[in-house]
């Protein structure tokens, strides 16, 4: 079950930035370009978070058997 949780933040890390782009830019009444980079700003926070619970899990009885 935990492995299934890693793999789908796995996944969502590259998911990030097509779904956080359009929904900062409906939501957002500022200017272009500062829509733009605020969606950009939490779509690599959100990323960075993502990998860093992943690789958590993956690796939280170490690489393998020994």
């Amino acid at each position: 079950m935990l492995d299934t949780v890693g793999q789908i933040l796995w996944y969502s890390i590259f998911l990030t930035p097509i779904l956080t782009i359009p929904v900062v830019w409906k939501f957002s009444k500022a200017k272009k370009i500062y829509r733009l980079l605020i969606a950009l700003l939490i779509a690599v926070l959100l990323s960075t978070l993502f990998y860093a619970i992943s690789m958590a899990i993956v690796l939280r009885d170490g690489l393998g058997p020994t």
